[in-house]
């Protein structure tokens, strides 16, 4: 990446470790707190794996996470400028999960009135993705390959917050009744979910949408791989009918090898190199994995309204 061009976000977006070394891609650490000890988000998949696997993030256990503080923001803004990056975009998850985006913007403001003491050759945006995990992936990867194609940089702000509104994020859960208990901590009752999680019991998986600041239930499927294998059907007609951009996002809360092995997802592969769409598939992030339950599938595509055509 141009050394002219910063990108800051935070580590509940799940991204490929090539593609964060590529663009140098800044992720600061959420801070997970499990049992009322505080543990950094390490931002690195093979220790998120770690993680996962040892059984801290279960229903046993009192999981919760805190946001980057502004303190935080500032600081790699700070380093940012002193790389001698002139065009500085902070994208942050939904600004409703949380306080992430009013923290992102308490701290432009602060370093706006500290930098600009003496220079003006630099610009701070601060962008809210209007979505979460793997949807988060899609917009930080469009906004790099805009500005990087050498669209003027407020042209890619209002772009983007468009194209936004239309970036449709599928979260599987694991664990349907792990993930209703940790959303209703959140206060995330959009959805109605209560009725949909008694059908766990039958072995029924939800399929919800988080879209343009609000979710809904998108499909309900009996048994786990045959809901990935619908989700990612469902994904495969949304490519034949022409995305909007040509990417999907896929978060799992298991491995890469795992990922491939999911019922469906060769498919996919093919469906997405004909019409030649990109997948960023990436272990998914320590804060999906709390709040979708670990083993979950998180998909995102930017595409208009449309029904469930998974199956």
């Amino acid at each position: 990446m141009a050394a002219k061009l910063a990108v800051i976000t935070d580590s509940s977006c799940s991204l490929p470790s090539k593609l964060v070394e590529k663009y140098r891609i800044k992720q600061l650490p959420l801070k997970i707190i499990i049992d009322g000890k505080m543990h950094p988000d390490p931002c690195d998949a093979s220790k998120t794996l770690a993680l996962f696997k040892s059984g801290m993030l279960s229903k046993k256990h009192e999981v919760t996470t805190e946001p980057p503080t502004p303190e935080e923001f500032e600081q790699a803004i700070r380093e940012a400028v002193e790389s001698e990056c002139k065009n500085i975009v902070i994208q942050t998850v939904n600004r409703t999960q949380g306080e992430t985006y009013n923290n992102a913007n308490i701290a432009a403001s602060n370093m706006r009135r500290e930098l600009n003491n003496g220079r003006h050759d630099f610009t701070i945006r601060v962008m809210d993705s209007r979505t979460v995990f793997a949807g988060q992936a899609v917009m930080i990867s469009e906004t790099i390959r805009r500005i990087l194609a050498g669209q003027n940089a407020n042209e890619v702000r209002r772009s983007m917050d468009h194209l936004s509104e239309n970036i449709h994020t599928y979260i599987l859960p694991r664990d349907p009744l792990l993930a209703l208990k940790r959303a209703q901590k959140r206060n995330e009752n959009a959805v109605g979910w209560g009725k949909v999680f008694i059908a766990s019991a039958l072995g029924i998986y939800p399929v919800l949408c988080n879209v343009n600041d609000s979710s809904y239930l998108a499909a309900k499927v009996r048994g786990f791989e045959n809901t990935v294998e619908q989700l990612f059907n469902h994904a495969c007609v949304q490519i034949e009918n022409k995305l909007l951009i040509p990417l999907v996002g896929i978060n799992y809360g298991g491995s890469m090898q795992e990922l491939q092995e999911l019922p469906g997802y060769q498919k996919l592969k093919e469906v997405a190199q004909k019409h030649k769409v990109q997948i960023i598939p990436s272990v998914m992030s320590i804060a999906g994995g709390i709040y979708t339950s670990v083993g979950s599938l998180s998909l995102a595509v930017a595409c208009e309204p449309g029904e469930w055509s998974g199956g």
